[in-house]
């Protein structure tokens, strides 16, 4: 390993990343698999797991002119001690669409669309001119864009180019019009003869080869008929972890750094240990349920960044530039909104929902059109899609899914403190200041006490789902917040769900004196006392059972562990009753 190795986040150009001594995780014995998956292939991933580096990889080995290059490369890669027939076989138009939202916001859609491609194909007469001749390429560059697309799809065919397109964010600039300009701009782009679909069937007419890269499959519908052809891998087992890093590959990333800058201490097994519940748990293949999952590519280079930087982790887990991704959640809000607003509140109650069990279970749909995303088991699967759920398992005959890590959980549970308005606005510095002194002095009742008055004057005219299931996901947003505890929704001990077990984050906040058991009760508003007192009685009982899990020593281990009966008769706060204490050590 080079001394100078540097790490490369946010970086996604794959040249630049091999020439510059950038640290790559080689994923380039993919390429033999997916030339056996076939010619015309559709893959997508949330955000942030390294499509636009992978694309770029891809773009290196296959184009003609990197021919010369190829052993600088990838002679140390995996690919370049056996590489495929293919390899630097095709001239390659690369485009981004992302960079479609970025045109001139004065002119049409359209406009923007067809001056990208054209600046595109200008790019790609550049680099492959001399193989056109003078003649062709003076007269190129006078066309409009279709008429240079026709040119070049016509004239490689006579002299028998090989053209290979890599389209990366195929779904960008269509997605984001779902979010701002609505459903009926969209359709017309892609139905009928809208421009975005009739370029598609062309696309299939024109290229030997053809790798598209999104986050969702919302587009690649609306333009089957116009591109029928493409294979859609993104389930494929094989594909599970060719993006994001599994495990080992975690482990020899921080190994190979261990030395480097002033990352010198910690094992670096332990590191990846540390990083497992923030970064990890994404699986995108059923039958790799339960058996394999990778860690966000984004998310463990920002952390490593910080031990090479500071010699410590960061002082937030949650990298700024992710924790933005919660408009992700915006998005499917609004689609929602717009497309079914007698269903406003959908959205909310879903992600309540989510927050407060963990898991939540449907039928992931691999395909849908973007007038259809109101059906339940699409509008369902675009959390999955936008990386907010992972595939968990199967059980009783149903798909489970998951939110993946603490990360994710975080980005939810700032949607929810977002949306769930107040009557005033929250006094976040007196928040910190009763969290603290929860967490280190075990004053559990002003801290609770805040919660439930905070609650009480959430908006009470909005929807979504009600009494207990209403209350918990508030609380899971608030008590999510406690950056002293690893919180699990949902926790299973002793055979039974905990509300809220708050357990120390020991990496960061290993100085934490005190942990919770908490059990959240609601009846409702016209409930009789006989009935709040059973709802107690209950409360008691499973705390109890609880506190008896054999794991509870170990997770509380050195603190003072609180069990605390937490109970509502409607939005109002009847109990808050600890029940008992204990020193653990």
């Amino acid at each position: 390993m080079r001394d100078n190795l540097k790490i490369p986040y946010g970086v996604s150009d794959f040249k630049r990343v091999i020439s510059e001594g950038y640290y790559y995780i080689d994923k380039s014995a993919y390429i033999r698999t997916l030339e056996e998956a076939g010619s015309f292939l559709f893959f997508v991933r949330p955000r942030r797991f390294g499509k636009s580096l992978f694309a770029s990889m891809l773009r290196c080995y296959y184009d003609i002119s990197e021919k010369e290059n190829f052993q600088t490369l990838f002679g140390e890669l995996d690919i370049g001690r056996e590489p495929t027939e293919n390899v630097n076989r095709f001239q390659v138009l690369y485009m981004d669409f992302s960079e479609v939202n970025r045109g001139d916001a004065d002119i049409s859609l359209q406009q923007r669309f067809e001056n990208y491609i054209g600046k595109s194909l200008d790019s790609f007469i550049d680099q492959y001119g001399k193989e056109y001749g003078d003649q062709f390429v003076g007269r190129f560059y006078r066309e409009r864009t279709a008429d240079k697309f026709t040119m070049v799809a016509k004239h490689a065919r006579l002299k028998g180019f090989h053209l290979y397109l890599i389209l990366d964010e195929y779904d960008n600039f269509t997605n984001a019009m779902l979010r701002t300009d609505g459903s009926p701009e969209y359709r017309s782009i892609t139905h009928g003869q809208g421009f975005y679909r009739e370029w598609f069937k062309v696309f299939k007419s024109s290229f030997d080869r053809i790798f598209m890269t999104g986050v969702s499959p919302v587009t690649m519908d609306d333009l089957t008929s116009g591109f029928n052809i493409a294979s859609n891998i993104s389930q494929m087992e094989m594909f599970n972890s060719m993006l994001g890093f599994s495990k080992a590959e975690c482990v020899r990333l921080f190994s190979d750094f261990k030395g480097v800058g002033k990352y010198t201490t910690g094992e670096p097994a332990e590191w990846v240990a540390s990083i497992k519940p923030w970064y990890d748990g994404y699986c995108f293949a059923r039958k790799r349920r339960g058996k394999e999952s990778v860690f966000n590519s984004d998310m463990a280079l920002y952390f490593l960044k910080s031990l090479v930087m500071t010699g410590e982790a960061p002082e937030s887990w949650v990298d700024p530039n992710v924790r933005t991704d919660y408009a992700k959640l915006d998005t499917i809000a609004e689609i929602q909104r717009r497309i079914a607003a007698e269903r406003a509140e959908d959205a909310l109650t879903i992600t309540e929902k989510i927050a407060t069990e963990g898991e939540i279970a449907f039928p992931l749909v691999e395909s849908f059109p973007a007038d259809r995303i109101p059906d339940p088991d699409n509008f369902l699967s675009l959390f999955y899609y936008y990386g907010i759920l992972s595939m968990k398992e199967r059980r009783e005959g149903l798909d489970w899914f998951r939110i993946p890590n603490i990360c994710v959980r975080r980005q939810v549970f700032d949607y929810l403190r977002l949306n769930l308005s107040r009557t005033r606005p929250p006094d976040w510095s007196e928040w910190s200041r009763l969290a603290s002194a929860f967490a280190y002095r075990g004053e559990w009742k002003p801290f609770l006490e805040r919660l439930a008055r905070d609650f009480a004057e959430t908006n009470p005219v909005r929807g979504g789902i009600q009494g207990e299931h209403r209350i918990q996901g508030y609380m899971q947003a608030e008590f999510g917040h406690l950056d002293y505890y690893l919180m699990e929704p949902e926790m299973e001990l002793s055979r039974g769900f905990c509300d809220f077990c708050l357990f120390p984050e020991r990496y960061r906040f290993g100085d934490v004196q005190h942990s919770y058991l908490i059990e959240l009760k609601y009846s409702a508003k016209d409930a009789t006392d006989d009935e709040i007192e059973s709802k107690r009685q209950e409360a008691l009982e499973q705390l109890a059972k609880y506190r008896a899990d054999k794991s509870v020593p170990s997770l509380a281990r050195g603190t003072m562990l609180h069990q605390i009966v937490f109970q509502f008769k409607g939005t109002e706060l009847v109990r808050c009753e600890h029940v008992a204490e204990e020193m653990l050590q």
